[in-house]
């Protein structure tokens, strides 16, 4: 191959990785334990960025939308007013819906989610009518009391799995579709605190 074959092909690769990045897939690095049990600080996810909508290079402007999310999904988005940062939180409600917290226990649209407990465990499973079921961790102590609150149309209301260790939509308020960012779709890697690899962790799907 000669020197301007491989130059060549070394551009097309470049470009493709920038669009992929730019476009179809990104990594993030989880840095707190607000997503525990389900994703852990040092798991480094894969994100879906053409789930729900194109956005704007190394912006938040929506070019135009893909989808929509749905309840449960966990998402990658920014936060009006907090710059391009990324959050990683679950979808609990959509725009339409009331959400509430009441002694401990979430309720959507007057309904309330049905809770299994884990023996000797801060671990519950949450569910709803859907069936839809995922792990959360409610601490050892109640949650406040919060809402009830409208979802405006075209918002989301998202929720840190580690309910008593979350900032979330509980301090934000609703947030736009046009911020989100992507689908969390899978952890490749996971590093613990002490450097070492989780490797039971490599490519985990998302509870």
């Amino acid at each position: 191959m000669t020197p301007k074959n491989v130059a060549k092909s070394f551009l097309i690769a470049t470009v493709t990785a920038l669009v992929v990045r730019l476009f179809v897939v990104e990594d993030f690095r989880i840095s707190s334990d607000s997503m525990t049990p389900n994703l852990l600080k040092g798991d480094l996810i894969l994100v879906s960025k053409s789930a729900f909508n194109l956005r704007l290079p190394f912006s938040s402007f929506e070019l135009f939308r893909t989808g929509k999310p749905e309840r449960s999904e966990v998402v990658a988005f920014s936060v009006p007013e907090r710059g391009t940062d990324t959050y990683v939180k679950r979808i609990v409600a959509l725009g339409g819906d009331r959400v509430e917290i009441k002694e401990g226990a979430l309720w959507i649209n007057g309904q309330m989610a049905v809770y299994q407990e884990m023996p000797e465990s801060t671990e519950v499973t949450e569910k709803w009518p859907t069936g839809r079921a995922y792990q959360i961790n409610r601490g050892k102590t109640q949650m406040a009391d919060y809402g009830p609150v409208d979802v405006p149309a075209d918002h989301f209301f998202a929720l840190g799995d580690n309910r008593l260790d979350s900032v979330d939509s509980r301090t934000w308020g609703p947030v736009p579709y046009s911020c989100l960012k992507g689908r969390v779709a899978l952890v490749w890697l996971s590093v613990g605190n002490s450097g070492g690899v989780r490797s039971s962790r490599w490519l985990s799907s998302i509870q």
